[in-house]
């Protein structure tokens, strides 16, 4: 039976790959969406696996996607200079790096250990120290490198933040609040799906409400 404090390991999603795979390259006049991202920590808790809870996240890091051309954004719109871009993403790559190295290392050590030889003296116990270590260094490793990513971190809800303030005072100069306008679409949408029950037409997340890309 497994002890409640040993940790569950969870499959890693490798985060560089989803970073390069999905993410922008360059800012489009301007401007990039900003989707933050809270990933699956590799660690869980096996009290919460058991409880069917979400278990344990990582801090979150920003997903910078290309605005489409048409649609509405993934995330927030945000502007930002070619040097922020590469700033921003340099920054995510490296934080994401980081912790894909360490998940690979928990998850070789935990292999090690579940095929020791029983029979070949001392292999099992160092197999389960060296697990065990690598398992502690996994949260320091995190730790740090979320540190590092914080500054771009901060920087990129700061923008946010400032995108939002400059559609409230469109709104406010057209006699107009934000949750105002978020109260109709989310009528709109609830309409369209008692005109159309398979939600085709719908949009999800917000309905398509995007401050940034408005």
């Amino acid at each position: 039976m497994r002890r409640p404090d040993v940790p569950v390991l969870m499959s890693h999603r490798r985060l560089v790959a989803m970073l390069e795979a999905q993410g922008a390259t360059e800012p489009v006049e301007g401007r990039v969406d900003a989707e933050e991202f809270v990933p699956r920590a590799l660690l869980q808790d096996s009290n919460d696996s058991k409880d069917g809870k979400a278990g344990a996240r990582l801090p979150s890091l920003f997903l910078l996607r290309k605005p489409p051309e048409v649609g509405p954004c993934r995330g927030v719109r945000v502007r930002c200079t070619a040097e922020e871009f590469r700033r921003w993403r340099e920054a995510a790559l490296a934080y994401a790096a980081a912790v894909d190295r360490v998940s690979a290392e928990v998850e070789t050590a935990r292999e090690r250990a579940a095929h020791a030889r029983w029979w070949v003296p001392g292999e099992r116990r160092r197999a389960d120290e060296a697990s065990r270590e690598v398992q502690r260094r996994y949260a320091e490793v995190v730790r740090e490198a979320s540190e590092a990513y914080a500054p771009v971190r901060d920087e990129i809800h700061r923008a946010i933040d400032a995108e939002e303030e400059r559609f409230r005072e469109s709104l406010r100069e057209r006699g107009l609040t934000l949750e105002e306008v978020q109260r109709r679409l989310w009528s709109r949408r609830l309409s369209q799906g008692r005109d159309n029950p398979s939600g085709g037409t719908a949009t999800g997340g917000t309905g398509g409400f995007g401050f940034g890309g408005f």
